[in-house]
């Protein structure tokens, strides 16, 4: 019997050397990889690797990435984040141990998950609320209700929603994905709130805060401060930089705990909340941000001689594209990076009566061609924002019908009383479905 098991052991140690590395585990987030940027799945083998290149890997669909490999193991991370509801399959071509020895290919399928989607809706009659719905909108279920909300964000962490009594005065809560655990945030007094936002990382908030008392000698003014969402009764953190530390305009770095923060004397500076007391790099100056891209941290802020990108890893500056295709399309409205370097834009047409006729809204890509996605006719309604999923797959496009006759509420971020998410599939330029209400989570900013 010894021997027996001898031979059979033998044998089994020459099958596995003439068969190559194989995989042991795999780790992958499946739901992570179609929220954010900078996802990876991790290949374990079953002995140390030699050093492998990124001409070895394939992903199926095609999808940018890097690589790292290091002992048995062997880690592709996506620079942006994938479809939804999509099935991939990433391959490792050639893999051979660090002994040597026969190749072999490494390979693991798998589905994306479908990252939640949120919408406000104001409603009259009836406490405001936040939903959770789905790419459809036809599985809208309320998570948070109150008399008014002013706004809300979502990260992958949870909720934050603003609130206010009417006096002018706003309040946070914090809360988990599904609406529970509400608990309030602290807030640096009695004052109203503006630009709400959240990372996608370590749970952060920032929005800018004003004093209801303010006054030309006392208060505060368009102050940026940072919380935590899992730290809801610490103070919240000041961002103090420049000469006038008073915010225009701020937003968070992807996959990071900086943000790029527009101050009233012109300036732009990128900031690590993580260390309050380093000195903030200086970025240049600007009129307004229009947003940073996903997976390549590039930032689009609007200059007295035109729009530019900004790249925080090599601090340097490049003018948007701008053909003359783009130039004759109309008005142009706000830049919206999407993903791989690709922007969403909207141009209104004027009529001969000098009122808008028409307005496009379309992706633009590295060259300035423009790729139309929707389109609306009737002069009378209005585009307010436009928003791309986290993939760059859909896109949303928030519209007032009849603008004229849609009045603004009165609440501390005024919005028209009737508000439309038109959810576009941005392959293919088809409408997947009209959803009533606004600020779909997949827009890091708010209107207005």
């Amino acid at each position: 019997m010894i021997a027996a098991l001898v031979v059979v052991g033998a044998g089994g140690a020459a099958y596995s050397l003439t068969q190559g590395p194989r995989v042991s585990t795999v780790a992958i987030d499946a739901l992570s990889v179609a929220e954010a940027a900078g996802q990876r799945i991790v290949f374990t083998t079953n002995q140390p690797l030699a050093p492998i290149e990124a001409s070895q890997v394939t992903i199926e669909p095609a999808a940018p990435f890097t690589i790292e490999a290091s002992g048995r193991n062997v880690a592709v991370q996506f620079t942006y984040p994938l479809d939804a509801e999509t099935e991939y399959t990433v391959s490792v071509a050639g893999v051979e141990s660090a002994s040597g020895g026969p190749t072999a290919t490494i390979s693991h399928d798998f589905e994306t998950g479908t990252p939640p989607i949120y919408v406000l809706q104001r409603r009259d009659g009836n406490d405001d609320a936040v939903f959770l719905t789905n790419l459809t909108g036809d599985q809208a279920v309320p998570v948070f209700t109150h008399p008014q909300i002013e706004d809300y964000r979502a990260s992958r962490e949870g909720l934050v929603v603003e609130t206010s009594d009417g006096s002018g005065a706003a309040t946070l809560t914090g809360m988990a994905l599904d609406g529970s655990d509400p608990a309030p945030l602290a807030v640096p007094g009695e004052g109203t709130i503006a630009g709400l936002q959240m990372a996608d990382h370590d749970g952060l908030v920032g929005y800018t805060y004003t004093d209801l008392d303010i006054s030309a000698t006392s208060g505060i003014e368009s102050a940026l401060y940072v919380s935590r969402l899992d730290d809801p009764d610490a103070e919240p953190q000041r961002i103090e930089v420049g000469t006038d530390p008073r915010v225009v305009d701020f937003l968070f770095v992807p996959q990071t705990s900086s943000l790029v923060v527009l101050t009233f004397d012109g300036q732009l500076r990128l900031v690590d909340t993580s260390r309050p007391d380093a000195e903030p790099v200086l970025l240049g100056g600007a009129l307004g941000l229009s947003g940073i891209e996903r997976g390549s941290g590039r930032v689009i802020a609007e200059q007295s001689d035109g729009t530019v990108l900004i790249d925080l890893t090599a601090l340097s500056e490049t003018p948007l594209p701008q053909s003359a295709e783009l130039d004759a399309l109309g008005i142009p409205g706000p830049v919206v990076p999407t993903v791989q370097g690709k922007t969403l834009r909207t141009f209104t047409q004027m009529g001969e009566d000098g009122y808008p006729e028409s307005q496009a809204v379309g992706l633009v890509d590295e060259a300035g061609t423009f790729e139309p996605v929707f389109g609306l006719e009737d002069g009378g309604d209005a585009v307010m924002q436009t928003c791309a999923s986290p993939s760059g797959s859909h896109v949303a496009v928030i519209v007032s019908p009849d603008l004229a006759n849609n009045p603004y509420d009165t609440y501390s971020r005024p919005l028209p009383s009737r508000l439309e998410t038109h959810i576009v599939d941005a392959r293919t330029g088809e409408e997947v479905t009209v959803i009533d209400g606004t600020d779909i989570s997949w827009c890091a900013v708010t209107i207005g």
